[in-house]
């Protein structure tokens, strides 16, 4: 019996052991004379002058905009003055600035990383550089991100800020209480016919009021309520709400398949190529049926040759690609995707990149630098909407039986 207890505690005190935090390389008292303090895990050893300073903290003994951070020299634990995560310096400076904006750098420009400077110790720096161009004058580039939005939306922001273009020509967040997005009751913006604040069926609409009107394109004749366009909306499962019509009397959105997406015989949509509502080792195909899945597995399906292939296959793919899986998709919504895609093999130079413009979106038009969605008030003054006339020119029109004083905000 007292064995059974000697080994039940020692095991305790391995589990016990194995759950403990281990304290910092900067606890080490030899390397780091300041952990004998109280309390002294949370400082550093500043040779120059002998003495303990706190750890992660801006200015003495550094530089003003610099932090103390511990570093490794060989074995041993240094302190070393480093810009802030978020910022970087330019070389030969000690002023560090943050990141992705203009910074020290010249209207229109940047302050970006140097990527190889982050992964050493020591100096993190940054460089100058100018925004990348966008496809359209609609789309704003996003430096954080290396991805491009439309401006007057949400795009990256947090929810209560609108992408725009601030005076020194870089994207910014922002929020202003002259703002036409603005909404005082939380004190946030929203873009316009997004949901914003409002309840479901309604949108946020020029003038700064929540409400739906039938001859908006986000109309849903069903429901009676306006949603977003490109959304769930009222949607059954895998559909989107979309314009599906666009006519000189207006557009209309309705609900669809999402993109790769086929309907099934229960009348809702699933991605191709995964289980969707079939039985088991079965994938529902882009008629809406269900097959066999064809390949063993570890294999892939590509849909032009009807064969399977090992991932990493060059055959179905374009010289420089490989076959890979299908990354849009997503294991917890869709299930497991059986489809093989065609992506940049290592060390290739190809470049398979969606570029994404107002016109190749339905219904959309380009109208003082943005993308405005047909046959709403956009810009336009109260009673007019934004129409496409027969030279192809987008222009401000007072709605059929409506009375508007101004074609143009």
């Amino acid at each position: 019996m007292d064995s059974w207890i000697k080994e039940g505690i020692f095991f305790l005190l391995v589990v016990l052991c194995k759950a403990a935090v281990l304290p910092p390389p900067w606890a080490d008292v030899q390397s780091n004379p300041c952990a004998a303090h109280p309390r002294g895990w949370l400082m550093l050893y500043w040779p120059s002058d002998g003495k303990c300073y706190t750890i992660y903290k801006k200015g003495h003994p550094c530089p003003d905009t610099q932090e103390l951070s511990p570093g490794r020299r060989g074995a041993m634990t240094v302190a070393e003055c480093k810009c802030p995560p978020g910022t970087a310096q330019l070389p030969h400076s000690t002023t560090c600035h943050k990141l992705f904006e203009r910074g020290p750098c010249r209207t229109g420009e940047y302050f970006a990383p140097v990527e190889e400077s982050f992964k050493k110790r020591g100096e993190r720096q940054g460089i100058c550089v100018r925004p990348k161009q966008c496809a359209d004058e609609t789309l704003v580039y996003w430096p954080p991100d290396d991805h491009c939005y439309y401006r007057m939306t949400q795009g990256p922001c947090f929810l209560g800020s609108i992408l725009q273009v601030g005076k020194d020509g870089l994207a910014n967040c922002t929020c202003t209480k002259d703002s036409s997005n603005y909404w005082a009751p939380d004190d946030s913006c929203y873009a316009h016919y997004s949901r914003g604040p409002c309840e479901t069926g309604q949108l946020f609409l020029p003038g700064s009021k929540c409400g739906c009107a039938s001859h908006l394109p986000h109309y849903h004749n069903d429901t009676e309520g306006c949603y977003e366009l490109d959304s769930a909306g009222p949607c059954p499962k895998g559909h989107t709400f979309s314009i599906t019509e666009v006519s000189s009397k207006g557009s209309r959105a309705e609900c669809k398949c999402k993109s790769f997406h086929a309907r099934a015989s229960d009348g809702a949509c699933y991605r191709m190529y995964t289980r969707g509502p079939c039985a088991q080792d079965e994938m529902i195909m882009r008629d809406g049926r269900c097959t066999k899945v064809p390949c063993a597995r570890g294999r892939l399906y590509s849909p032009k040759r009807r064969r399977c292939y090992r991932p990493g296959a060059t055959e179905p793919c374009p010289i420089g690609e490989v076959l890979s899986f299908d990354f849009e998709a997503r294991p917890a919504v869709d299930g497991l995707s059986h489809n093989g895609v065609c992506a940049c093999g290592p060390g290739s130079m190809c470049l398979r990149k969606k570029v994404i413009t107002c016109l190749s979106k339905p219904g959309a038009a380009i109208y003082g630098n943005t993308c405005h969605i047909l046959h709403t008030q956009g810009p336009c003054s109260e009673g007019a909407w934004l129409v496409r006339d027969n030279t192809g020119s987008v222009k401000c029109q007072c709605r059929p039986d409506t009375y508007c004083t101004e074609l143009s905000s």
